[in-house]
């Protein structure tokens, strides 16, 4: 089987990038015979190290802000994208467009002139939006009714996309959860990385790159008011730094209770500080909420990854975190609200062996959680949406 793939990347550095990686390689190891080819939409961001030689890559979809391009611009990206990607899929059996609308449009289009299904995974914001969009609804709508299959990746995903869908004659059946997972072994192997700005620190950890959904302002917000009540306690942030307002808002609230010295923005680190830092982490806390754009978590790989770390998790509800976080077992699942995320963090900072067993508990919980599972899942979904028996 031959499939071809529309993503953003297969970056460590983003959660669609890592999202593909992992799957592909789960695929493959599921299935020998599988031919990789993969469409990547920017170069801005690095790819993995750890991709296998043998996969051809191409930079060959549009921009990744083709969903905000004028419309001139926009139509010229769709017609080139989609001859690009008809061409690349010649000799294909299926595309998975893995990247949301509109590259997946572009997947559908290149797809149907070629005479082969086309499969599309809903992460979230990039699913929804364009169904509340004046400018994108129409035609969004007609094209998710045309995926052979749609794969979400939470059950919250789903209910967002099928609520908007279902008055215009949406078959839900057709959307099916495979939720995200985590390969749980690195996590297992106890990190130094040397000389580090955490080193010797007791603290907790947040991260997500620095923009509103992800939340940083409400977990920002509870951690400055336990401060006080913890003083040798430092929080650090890690993600791509927005440089912009909400940056400002931020290290304005942290200068504001005079705790600069104990709130640290590391931007983008490198994969072996992360999982370092997951595991030295006392807490975990990561809070999306639902945007002012409607943006909001599809569900979170980094709980499954503080999990596989042995570190209790704080996330929120209305967003895919309630897939990742099993409620007072492996963390806390809160409202979006500061004194409710404060409440839930002092808890764990109090309690010792709370955060021992929630961590206990949590590992259990990733090691059920794998790749492998999520891989065959897919892979049945192909044999369908060909026609084939499983």
């Amino acid at each position: 089987m031959k499939v071809l793939y529309l993503t953003d990347s297969l970056s460590d550095l983003d959660g669609v990038g890592n999202y593909t990686y992992r799957l592909l390689a789960s695929l493959e190891e599921l299935d020998p015979e599988l031919e990789v080819e993969v469409l990547l939409a920017r170069k801005h961001r690095p790819t993995s190290d750890q991709v296998p030689k043998h996969w051809k890559l191409e930079v060959a979809l549009p921009p990744d802000y083709f969903f905000y391009m004028p419309r001139s611009r926009y139509w010229i990206w769709l017609v080139l994208g989609t001859y690009k990607t008809w061409r690349a899929a010649k000799g294909a059996d299926l595309i998975h467009a893995i990247k949301d609308y509109p590259h997946n449009l572009v997947g559908y289009l290149a797809a149907r002139l070629r005479g082969i299904p086309c499969v599309a995974t809903a992460h979230g914001t990039y699913t929804v939006q364009p169904l509340i969009s004046k400018r994108h609804q129409k035609v969004a709508r007609w094209v998710y009714k045309r995926f052979a299959a749609m794969i979400s990746v939470s059950n919250y995903t789903r209910r967002r996309l099928v609520e908007l869908m279902q008055p215009f004659g949406f078959d839900a059946s057709k959307v099916h959860v495979v939720p995200n997972c985590v390969d749980p072994d690195p996590y297992q192997i106890t990190r130094d990385t040397g000389p580090s700005a955490w080193a010797g620190k007791r603290f907790t950890l947040g991260i997500g790159e620095v923009k509103e959904r992800k939340g940083h302002h409400l977990s920002l917000a509870a951690f400055c008011e336990l401060a006080p009540k913890f003083p040798d306690l430092h929080h650090f942030v890690v993600g791509r730094l927005s440089k912009d307002d909400y940056q400002d808002s931020l290290e304005a609230k942290v200068a504001e209770h005079g705790l600069q010295d104990r709130v640290h923005f590391l931007g983008n680190i490198e994969e072996e500080q992360k999982i370092e830092l997951l595991q030295r982490a006392e807490v975990f806390i990561h809070t999306p909420v639902t945007a002012a754009d409607g943006g909001f978590e599809g569900f979170g790989i980094v709980y499954l990854e503080a999990s596989a770390s042995s570190t209790p998790v704080i996330g929120t509800l209305d967003c895919g975190a309630e897939d990742a976080i099993v409620d007072g077992e492996t963390g806390f699942l809160v409202e979006q609200k500061v004194p409710a995320i404060r409440d839930a963090l002092e808890k764990l900072l109090s309690d010792q062996d709370l955060c021992r067993s929630m961590g206990e508990r949590g590992k259990e919980h990733a090691m059920q959680s794998k790749w492998a599972s999520n891989a065959k899942r897919v892979h049945g979904l192909y044999q369908e949406a060909l026609g084939r028996t499983k």
